[in-house]
């Protein structure tokens, strides 16, 4: 998220027909995620999920993230840059979870991109010229291994008002909207927290690098944790709601669950 975005005010400047085609490839693919899930019902789909998920860890653990997509996009049949962005985010919960598990995915990538942002900030802002490169680095490698967390928040946003995760139409613009808003609370949040750690005494560049990956790991579990307690609620049929009580950066990682939620819920 790192990559030029401008915040909410990008959505739907695109332009053209280059919206139209990401829109309709978006949608294509979260379609063909969502037939090999159903295709699946019938050969135990707890395991296939399990297996794909085991796979994609494996593989990106030895090949990367950018390569095990490609080979789980090759082998539901479609075209493997739709699994680059958040919409991709989305296809692989799916395929782990179902529509809970394509909430955790938008969620992850959104949370994830925001902290790996507000890290590269501290970083670059806070920490000595001799630190910086490996503090980057573990930046980069928790980035690359959270499907849709590089993507900008323009394109993350455009992503999901192109309507690729609410059956092919086009979600209301108060829900993008609450899912923008929500998602800046996060990004304030975490830059909060980064700028943090960043700014501790550190005796050596590996001691600093040390530091802002545990902080970017042990945040990642939290909103993991918080936003799959919100997810749970698209089984239950309960409604989605931020009842708080956790820290800044908790409370707005549940309300931005709670957004993500009310979107994916509305395609049914």
């Amino acid at each position: 998220m790192s990559d030029g975005s401008d915040g909410a005010g990008g959505v739907g400047n695109d332009g053209g027909s280059s919206g139209a085609n990401a829109a309709s490839s978006a949608s294509d693919a979260l379609g063909a995620a969502a037939d090999a899930v159903g295709t699946a019902v019938d050969a135990a789909v707890d395991t296939l999920g399990a297996a794909i998920s085991n796979a994609l860890g494996t593989a990106a653990d030895a090949l990367g993230l950018d390569a095990a997509l490609d080979g789980l996009a090759n082998a539901l049949g479609i075209d493997p840059k739709d699994l680059q962005g958040i919409v991709g985010a989305a296809v692989v919960g799916m395929l782990t979870g179902g529509l809970p598990g394509a909430v955790m995915g938008v969620v992850n990538g959104l949370v994830g991109g925001s902290l790996t942002e507000a890290a590269r900030g501290a970083v670059a802002d806070t920490l000595p010229a001799a630190m910086q490169p490996l503090a980057n680095l573990a930046i980069d490698q928790l980035a690359g291994r959270i499907p849709g967390a590089n993507v900008s928040v323009q394109d993350a946003l455009a992503g999901l008002a192109s309507g690729a995760l609410t059956n092919g139409r086009a979600p209301d613009i108060g829900d993008i909207g609450a899912i923008a808003r929500s998602l800046t609370d996060v990004q304030s949040a975490a830059r909060g927290l980064m700028d943090g750690v960043a700014g501790g005494h550190f005796a050596s560049a590996a001691d600093a690098a040390s530091a802002i990956d545990s902080a970017l790991g042990g945040r990642l579990d939290q909103a993991r944790d918080i936003a799959g307690g919100i997810a749970d609620t698209l089984s239950s049929g309960r409604g989605a709601y931020a009842s708080g009580g956790h820290d800044r950066f908790g409370d707005a990682v549940e309300q931005l669950a709670v957004d993500v939620t009310r979107l994916v819920a509305s395609r049914r």
